[in-house]
């Protein structure tokens, strides 16, 4: 690990990252890309984009919130970041941790039991997480 983050303050940011995607697929049923960045202070800080430039139709969400995060890294605004995907209709979410020497993509898989007919309640049970050490394409 790296000087100034450790493994403790990884497992908040992912903790975090993955109680939002939770709570979002919960109340709405799905979720866009969701990004968290921590400060260098311990912070986790939820980020919300407005892109006003022009968007390259090459480049998709993904890369261009990659890019986003390491011009922020290169900056030493952060020092670590998750960005939560949600994966087609394989029920499996994929959250992206990255920070310097660490890159992680994890896997959690999810069922969602869904109740109720005028009023949707939906509840999300999560499967066994696994991870793959991965290039660090932010740090």
């Amino acid at each position: 690990m790296t000087a100034g983050i450790n493994q403790s303050a990884l497992d908040r940011l992912f903790t975090a990252a993955l109680e939002a995607a939770v709570a979002r697929m919960e109340k709405d049923g799905h979720f866009f890309p969701l990004v968290f960045e921590m400060r260098a202070n311990g912070m986790i800080h939820n980020v919300a984009m407005l892109e006003t430039a022009p968007v390259d139709g090459s480049a998709d969400v993904l890369e261009r919130l990659t890019a986003m995060l390491r011009t922020r890294a290169g900056e030493g605004t952060i020092v670590a970041s998750a960005i939560v995907l949600q994966g087609g209709d394989d029920q499996r979410m994929s959250v992206r941790l990255r920070a310097s020497n660490y890159a992680k993509d994890i896997a959690v898989p999810f069922e969602i039991e869904r109740k109720g007919f005028v009023k949707r309640r939906r509840r999300v049970s999560l499967g066994d997480i696994s991870g793959d050490t991965v290039p660090n394409d932010v740090f």
